[in-house]
């Protein structure tokens, strides 16, 4: 089998037993092994600074967004003008996935899903030229406007806060802004708590009636008093000369000096004899933003697309202590940055560092200790050579990946794999000079010895890897990235293992005089006991063990096939929890409030607030001991809408208790606030919803009816909790009709809706630019006039010819709710359900089955035409599931075909690959063991695993065939072949182990997600190492008697059939 690889990797020359070929050239020339190894490292060193960081790997644009403006007022308007027009137009269009729609009073929104595999940019010039085609439209709707996400991440908050007013806070806020936008590494910047400022002049209807007037007297008034025409020049040969004849009013004082009616009795009347008029900010939406419990602007650094984000943070972290510097902040201002998820990075960066260490220092003891100590340090030292020639293969010029959490995860599971085959090689080369001679031409025998069963070993783990780097869906892309790390590190590792490694150990002394030094009589007599000790369990353990093994073959394979279903079925059982995306720790908590639709923005507010307090009371109960410092290092109040908002808090790096314990103390003392619908308390990222239920048909009452059903029997569920819905009406609505009086008097439904819009939201009169700020003029009644339904109805309405009549003569009032917002999704009207899911009472794929059996049935019995679809983790899980299933099966057919080519056989791939399933096994029994749910990641190890447990069986099976042309034995040329692979296995084996113990025994709370995943390899492949050493040797010898017994059934089919010939020829005789 040797001499059949040798024409790949050498030539074998008659010039005293010289070797030539690269394995030789490289072990001839250690200054090339050595220029080799140095030039990897110094490109990976170079690498690291330009390699991009993330927190946590982004997801890939996977959207595009179509927005139209149209006010219309209704929603169903919207719907039926805009919405409807666009799904029908892009019915054919492929490469989508799903089509979303949210129309308003205002316009309408379009959310377009891609398929997996599709290019967004194909997808959004077919969507462009769609909707230009669209000539349908309502005349007033705006043009669309058609976008495709971006990749964004959060960097840093900057708080400006303090006890001072808004306008220093914004202005302040502003020119911070504008500040980081300036620095070259900072793309965008997102203000939150800001409010457009306005002028506003209210006018009342009183004063208006006494000078017969009305309110589009005051908007006329003010388009001819204040503008900003055309500017005329009179320009000649001998002049220029700039012709202004307008002016533009931009403080209160000049709204107010405004002439609005002048008449021959010297009546000069100005805007401000008759309306207060005020420079404040839109009130449209209320908002309430706080920082450390006092007012505050919050500015937010987004990395977008391939930006770096420790560049982000760093250049604002520059441009704030600059404006610390030099004075920049005004008094009574603070200013803090908070929540940094750089700092999240070097965390994971350091972990990576102390487990990568400690594995290493474990390697290396395993080796020196069973090995020799210059075999394990020149093995350790191929480890920086793979790490750093991988971050640059990483890097944007070759596979595009950044340093994120599941990267640096790679290079940690990476750790034991990619020794596996030095080790190999190292200890054939120790074994051969040790046995043959301090030769070069030794090692290289050594080497080549096994050269066939690493190499292909190592092809069998990328395939494993490369297939899985290959899984579709969003998350399922996200969670095997660190597939790609270790596929490169695979790669590099047959560069090292089979190039450097040799010409490093062809100068190696295995016949050492005995040592005189302390120390190294010491070392020596340690590496005695340890090689003693493995000598003694190969001889008394192993080989009595495997004797036994293969003559009662057909018992052990029975005993292990039953261990098998009895394990496989644990999951099925129970008795090992599924949860297929866990939960991912966090750097903050976050309390998300959602009130009732008919809820006052007073009451939100007042809410958050209640919260707010709730997190410092949490904190102060948790410590017990009150003199202790607290626990909360940053805490941020911030309203998204009137009935929206969202308390963060952030704690301090030695909190005395864990973000877990907070969170489910601060939700028990938080409770459900007055008229709140949901409060919803995570301190993990959202990267899907734990549970979203999605609901289509054409019949609004059949949605209204089936959703109620769903959050009925989901509120009976201890583990949901944060439910969120579109069910509500939403919209508390006075509707006004105009009557037959009115009618009478000439009033049309238009004159009706525009007074009432003047008077109680207010006209936009005009807009114009105040420093870098745009300005909107509104003419309406003062707030005193605006508070309650009374208000509306004592109004006064004009006629078309000047008459001022109330308005409740002239409109019928009643009391109702309007939709505020029509969805559709795919074609129908929808309705969602989604909720969080504690993952320690119930995994989200627990609950969806759970509804599925015990809730969807009855409903659907109840409403046949109803539509139901789980959408958020489920739908995430279902297509990286089916991706996953096909690449495992990819993998498997990759293997053996990689096992086949080598072994020349049909038959022994197949005994070698029943590692595979043992080695899940071993991967289902260690989640048991150390109380761990099944999960994505633990499925992403579990086909690592496929490509790795296979290597020592073909190492065991390569030997076999190499030995068995010299032995008659055949169940002795077995045992002579396990025990001739049993150092090189249990190495393999142990060192791979060693390399993840240190992730396998991590508190910290960044690592506690990646366990389950070093889990499914580490026991995975401490259990196929049983199976490597005892079952593969009983199929082995099983195989053998199958091939016998045919044998002997063909030679005797053949003599019987001799003997019947004979016997007819006899009688033809």
């Amino acid at each position: 089998m040797v001499c059949m690889w040798k024409p790949f990797w050498s030539l074998t020359m008659a010039n005293d037993h010289a070797t030539t070929g690269i394995i030789a050239w490289f072990a001839n020339n250690s200054v090339a092994a050595n220029l080799l190894m140095l030039l990897i490292v110094l490109l990976g060193i170079a690498e690291m600074g330009s390699l991009r960081k993330e927190a946590f790997p982004s997801r890939e644009p996977d959207s595009l967004s179509i927005f139209i403006s149209y006010t219309s007022g209704s929603a169903q308007q919207s719907e039926e003008g805009l919405a409807i027009k666009i799904e029908d137009q892009l019915e054919d269009v492929t490469g989508i996935k799903t089509i979303t729609s949210s129309s308003t009073g205002s316009g309408v929104t379009v959310t377009i899903e891609k398929q997996s595999d599709y290019d967004l940019d194909l997808l959004l010039n077919d969507v462009k030229t769609k909707i230009d085609a669209i000539s349908t439209f309502p005349a007033d709707a705006k043009n669309p406007v058609i976008e495709k996400a971006t990749r964004e991440e959060h960097s840093l908050w900057i708080q400006l806060y303090g006890d001072t007013d808004r306008y220093s806070l914004q202005s302040a806020a502003n020119e911070l802004k504008s500040d980081l936008l300036g620095n070259s590494n900072i793309s965008k910047v997102s203000i939150s708590g800001w409010l457009d400022p306005m002028m506003v002049i209210e006018v009342n209807e009183a004063r208006l009636q006494a000078y017969g007037l009305s309110l589009s007297d005051v908007e006329q008034a003010i388009n001819s008093g204040s503008s900003n025409t055309m500017t005329a020049v009179l320009k000649n040969k001998d002049i220029s000369l700039q012709l202004k004849a307008s002016q533009q009013a931009y403080l209160k004082d000049d709204f107010a000096a405004i002439p609005l009616l002048t008449n021959q009795k010297g009546l000069h009347l100005t805007i401000g004899d008759i309306a207060i008029i005020r420079d404040t900010y839109d009130d449209d939406t209320s908002s309430l933003s706080r920082f450390q419990g006092k007012d505050s602007i919050g500015l937010q650094v987004l990395t977008t697309g391939m930006d770096d984000i420790g560049d982000s943070v760093d250049a604002a972290q520059s441009v704030v202590e600059s404006w610390r510097d030099n004075g920049k902040l005004p008094k009574g201002m603070g200013l803090e940055t908070w929540y940094d998820r750089s700092v999240s990075i070097e965390q994971r960066l350091d972990l990576l560092i102390k487990n990568a260490g400690t594995g290493i220092l474990l390697v290396f003891i395993l080796l020196a200790l069973f090995l020799n100590l210059t075999v394990a340090f020149w093995v350790a030292m191929g480890l920086p050579f793979i790490f750093l020639g991988t971050l640059y293969f990483m890097g944007d010029s070759y596979v595009g990946l950044s340093l994120n959490e599941f990267t640096t995860f790679g290079f940690l599971l990476a750790l034991g794999i990619v020794v596996d085959d030095a080790v190999v090689v190292g200890e054939s080369i120790y074994s051969t000079r040790a046995e043959e001679g301090d030769t070069v031409a030794n090692t290289i025998k050594g080497t080549l010895l096994v050269a066939m069963p690493t190499l292909f070993g190592v092809f069998t783990t990328v395939a494993a890897f490369f297939a899985l780097s290959q899984v579709s869906g969003g998350l399922g892309k996200l969670y095997s990235q660190f597939a790609a790390v270790v596929s490169i590190a695979l790669i590099l590792s047959i560069i090292e293992s089979k190039l450097i490694l040799p010409s490093h150990l062809s100068h190696l002394n295995t016949h050492r005089k005995p040592p005189s030094n302390p120390i190294t009589k010491t070392w020596a007599k340690i590496q005695s006991i340890t090689n003693g000790s493995f000598i003694w369990f190969a001889n008394v353990c192993y080989r009595p063990m495997i004797t036994i093994a293969l003559a009662h073959r057909y018992v052990v394979v029975t005993l292990f096939f039953a261990l098998f279903v009895l394990v496989i079925s644990m999951p099925m059982t129970g008795v090992v929890r599924v949860s297929f995306f866990p939960e991912i720790p966090g750097d903050t908590v976050r309390a998300e409030l959602t009130m009732n639709q008919d809820v006052s923005f007073g009451q939100t507010h007042a809410n958050l607030l209640l919260i707010e307090s709730k997190a410092y009371q949490t904190d102060r109960e948790l410590r017990g001991d009150q003199d202790s410092k607290t626990g909360i290092a940053n805490i941020q109040v911030l309203t998204s809408s009137d009935q929206a908002g969202k308390v963060t808090v952030e704690l301090v790096n030695n909190a005395p208790y864990d973000m877990n314990t907070f969170t489910r103390h601060w939700q028990q003392l938080a409770g459900m606030p007055e008229g709140a619908r949901t409060l919803s308390l995570k301190d993990s990222p959202r990267m899907s919803e734990d549970l979203r239920i999605e609901l289509r048909a054409n019949d609004d009452e059949i949605l209204t009816q089936a959703g109620q059903a769903f959050k009925t029997a989901l509120n009976a569920i201890p583990a949901v909790s944060g439910i969120t819905d579109n069910l509500e009406p939403s919209q508390p609505q006075l509707h006004l009709e105009l009557n037959q009086q009115g009618r009478a008097m000439g009033l049309t439904t238009d004159m009706l809706a525009s007074q009432v819009l003047q008077a109680f939201s207010g006209q936009v009169v005009q807009r114009f630019q105040r420093n870098s700020d745009e300005i909107e003029v509104k003419v309406r009644y003062p707030e005193t006039d605006r508070q309650n339904p009374t208000d509306v109805l004592n109004a006064k309405v004009r006629t078309a010819e000047g008459q001022v009549v109330p308005l409740s003569s002239v409109a019928t009032v009643s009391y109702g709710y309007t939709k505020e917002s029509i969805t559709r999704i795919d074609g129908q009207r929808a309705v969602y359900i989604s909720a969080d899911v504690y993952k320690e009472v119930l995994s989200s794929t627990e609950l969806v089955s759970l509804i599925q059996h015990e809730i969807v049935p009855t409903i659907q019995k109840q409403f046949p035409t109803l539509g139901i679809h789980f959408g958020g983790e489920a739908e995430e899980q279902a297509e990286t599931q089916a991706s996953m299933i096909q690449m495992f099966m990819f993998a498997l057919l990759i293997i053996y075909m990689l096992l086949a080519i080598p072994l020349k056989s049909y038959i022994q791939p197949f005994i070698i690959m029943m590692a595979i399933p043992f080695g899940i096994v071993g991967a289902i029994l260690g989640h048991w063991m150390n109380d761990l749910s099944l999960g994505i990641l633990s499925l992403n190890g579990i086909i690592a695993l496929s490509g790795v447990v296979v290597n020592d069986s073909l190492l065991l099976v390569a030997r076999f065939n190499d030995i068995r042309k010299e032995m008659t034995d055949i169940k002795a040329a077995i045992s002579v072949a396990c025990q001739s692979r049993l150092r090189a296995v249990l190495l393999t084996s142990f060192t791979t182990f060693a390399g993840l113990m240190p992730l396998l025994g991590e508190t910290s709370r960044q690592a506690q997600f990646l366990i389950p995943a070093a889990v499914s390899l580490g026991y995975g492949i401490m259990f196929a190492t049983v199976i490597t050493l005892l079952l593969v040797p009983s199929l082995l010898l099983i195989q053998l008697d199958m091939v016998a017994l045919l044998s002997r059934l063909k030679t005797t089919i053949f003599s019987s059939s001799t003997k019947v010939i004979t016997h007819v020829n006899s009688l033809t005789d």
